[in-house]
């Protein structure tokens, strides 16, 4: 029985897949760190150009984050999650990005993983702005 026990247990973590990803508020990550979406184009180029499957995403309001009391706890509402299944870019990620958080989880599904609360985000602009450029905004 021990023996079939651990088999069991052993198939299950076989077929879960981990997930690496960096979190932030997503005021933050989608309308004021600029670099973000300069990053994120790059990196599609660079998958469309060696015709390498997309293996990263962006989910709004990520569902599995109450399981992260850590984060949570330092996260203003609403987050953004940047996931992925390669470990060493999202620490490429973590150290390019400002103010974000890194963790990883284990999921039994892409659907699991990717899985999202519903909201609708709407950033203000700012009253003032004082870079001596315009600021970014994407559309």
């Amino acid at each position: 029985m021990v023996i079939l026990e651990t088999t069991l247990q052993e198939h299950e973590q076989a077929e879960k897949k981990k997930y690496y990803f960096v979190v932030a508020n997503a005021k933050f990550m989608l309308d004021e760190e600029e670099h973000f979406k300069e990053l994120m184009f790059e990196r599609l180029r660079n998958y469309g150009e060696l015709n390498i499957e997309q293996d990263f995403w962006l989910v709004i309001e990520p569902k599995f984050l109450d399981k992260f009391p850590n984060i949570t706890k330092r996260l203003k509402r609403p987050a953004v999650e940047l996931v992925s299944m390669n470990g060493p870019w999202i620490t490429y990620m973590k150290q390019r990005l400002d103010r974000v958080l890194q963790e990883s989880y284990e999921a039994d599904s892409i659907e699991d993983a990717l899985a999202s609360n519903p909201i609708n985000l709407a950033f203000e602009k700012p009253e003032k702005w004082t870079a001596p450029y315009s600021k970014y905004e994407f559309g």
